[in-house]
């Protein structure tokens, strides 16, 4: 009942938050209030979070026995996910999340991903689905991507030639990828792509972040029934 309670107080704010703390466990959950406003999506969200609080407790109560029985030091466990709002049009709703955990290795891990919410459907639609065809978004989109991320890579490697298991463009379905309002217009310009870490980079590189445009020609390539939520990047 600790997790139902501190949500409820959260909620208080328009945002929806579960935390549940432990010897073994820091776990903390939370949606932003323009998710938590949408009843299906909040009432999803709610059992994603009981769902992961049941599993990572149970993890880290097996290592907590575990580090006993081998007579070491137990590291407690941690889990933080957290969504936030990268934009909003009547109808759809965009949402990223990062999530953070760690489970007793040699370092901490993290996780990006996305959503986007339909609210005339009331159900979570997949990116690509607002494309007259599968290909476009890829078709537009990914020489551009891929420069830009092998910019980025070369940078961070210190100008060294892109060789090995992290010198391909990753695919889109590994990538977060998201529509973006960054002036908050209630339209669309931007499209954001994030690779975790392990996905375009080693760790150490951590997370790939890369902005592209919502050009002319993506708008026409979406469905006409989504195209009121996108407006083209003015440069």
């Amino acid at each position: 009942m600790i997790a139902i309670a501190t949500m409820l107080i959260a909620a208080g704010t328009g945002s929806h938050k579960v935390v549940r703390n432990s010897a073994a466990l820091d776990f903390t959950f939370e949606w932003p209030a323009e998710a938590a406003a949408i009843p299906a999506l909040d009432h999803r969200l709610y059992n994603e979070a009981k769902r992961n609080l049941a599993e990572a407790q149970a993890n880290a109560r097996e290592d907590q026995a575990l580090a006993r029985q081998q007579k070491r030091d137990f590291n407690p466990h941690l889990f933080s996910m957290t969504w936030t709002t990268a934009g909003q049009s009547p109808r759809l709703l965009s949402l990223q999340s990062d999530l953070g955990t760690f489970t007793g290795g040699a370092h901490p891990n993290s996780n990006q991903g996305s959503l986007l919410w339909d609210r005339k459907l009331n159900k979570e639609i997949g990116f690509i689905s607002i494309f007259l065809r599968a290909v476009a978004f890829a078709n537009l989109t990914r020489d551009a991507y891929c420069s830009a991320l092998n910019k980025q890579r070369r940078k961070r490697r210190e100008g060294e030639v892109l060789e090995g298991e992290f010198s391909k463009c990753p695919q889109y379905s590994e990538l977060a990828i998201a529509p973006v309002d960054k002036n908050k217009n209630g339209r669309f310009e931007t499209i954001q792509f994030v690779a975790s870490p392990y996905v375009a980079g080693p760790y150490v590189e951590g997370e790939y972040e890369l902005d592209l445009p919502v050009t002319t020609q993506l708008i026409a390539a979406i469905r006409p029934e989504f195209r009121n939520s996108f407006e083209r990047q003015r440069q």
